[in-house]
């Protein structure tokens, strides 16, 4: 089921007695939770209508909030947090069958992916209950047009216009899922003096994602500025960023410029990119660009090879040493 689905569903009060909630949008997936609680509890004492478990549990609890009548109300609800109901032992599994393929009509229960991902296991008797007798709702993320529009609206309840331009910097700069950019949008709406945000103001106070920090490590060795390159590297340290994420994002920075020179060569050009990595916005394509047309094709074939050597020898439990080693046998490829 999408969104949409759901969503349709619900105003049309089309509610089924067995979800499974997961995707990576979380903003998504609990604004829709507690809309599928107004409607299923409302006000009607809550406290006996609402039951929330959070983690790991077993059939006879599990069976017992699931049975139990709605107090004043015509139905109850069961939420139950990261538990990962497909992957369990083969008990709970055989009793849990039966219990879904007949489901009280009072109850709607409804499993939460949250903190751990949804990963079913096809082949198992119970995914394939839940499958027939339940809705599976995955929350993506958005698209760069809802996005957008979703942006701008959180500007104006706020004051403030934002024009399309600056509201995909936001994405790249600070992440390009709600729950991220909700206080980054509060953030950067407080600070700005004026009606229209500028990127300036987002450079100001917003947080940064990693991916926009590994942009001004590309940037800095394409335009020979290696100082600049190791603070930003320093930086990423300093946030705690794991070596491995920040290596598996320079080597795919360094594809995506070899990818760019090629397409450059042939008379192609930046929507060719957006469209070949499926990118949500266009910074990262024009930054690709740029840098494809700085950066020796041979430079960047040594850098790909370089990043891939430098991955194994942090699987062999290297740290943040490397990634410095890395930077700098970069700045020195370009350079010659």
């Amino acid at each position: 089921m999408t969104i949409k689905e759901f969503k349709d569903s619900l105003k049309n009060d089309n509610i089924s007695n067995l979800y499974v909630f997961h995707g990576e949008e979380g903003y998504l997936r609990e604004y829709y939770l507690s809309e599928l609680e107004k409607r299923v509890v409302g006000d009607m004492m809550p406290e006996f209508n609402l039951t929330v478990i959070n983690g790991e549990t077993d059939f006879k609890t599990l069976s017992q909030v699931v049975e139990s009548y709605p107090a004043m109300n015509e139905k109850r609800l069961v939420i139950v947090r990261d538990f990962d109901i497909v992957s369990a032992n083969a008990d709970f599994s055989e009793k849990a069958q039966e219990l879904f393929s007949d489901m009280p009509e009072y109850c709607v229960l409804v499993f939460v992916y949250s903190g751990i991902e949804f990963k079913p296991d096809k082949r198992r008797k119970l995914y394939k209950t839940i499958e027939q007798y339940s809705e599976i709702v995955e929350f993506k993320r958005a698209s760069r047009t809802d996005l957008l529009s979703w942006i701008k609206r959180r500007f104006l309840a706020n004051g403030k216009d934002i024009a399309t331009d600056t509201a995909d910097f936001l994405m790249f700069y600070s992440g390009e899922l709600m729950e991220q950019l909700i206080p980054e949008i509060e953030k950067v709406s407080a600070y700005s003096k004026k009606k229209e945000i500028t990127k300036a103001d987002i450079e100001a106070v917003a947080s940064r994602n990693i991916t926009s920090i590994i942009f001004d490590v590309l940037n800095a060795i394409a335009d020979r500025k290696y100082a600049k390159a190791l603070s930003a590297i320093d930086d990423l340290q300093t946030r705690n960023e794991k070596p491995i994420a920040a290596l598996a994002q320079i080597a795919q920075q360094f594809r995506r410029v070899y990818a760019a020179k090629l397409i450059l060569e042939r008379g192609g050009g930046r929507k060719e990119v957006v469209d070949l990595f499926e990118m949500r916005n266009e910074y990262p394509a024009r930054i690709a660009i740029d840098a494809a047309r700085k950066i020796e094709t041979k430079s960047v074939r040594s850098a790909i090879t370089l990043a891939a050597e430098a991955d194994e020898k942090l699987k062999l439990g290297a740290g943040w040493e490397i990634i410095t080693q890395l930077v700098a046998t970069l700045a020195a490829e370009v350079s010659r």
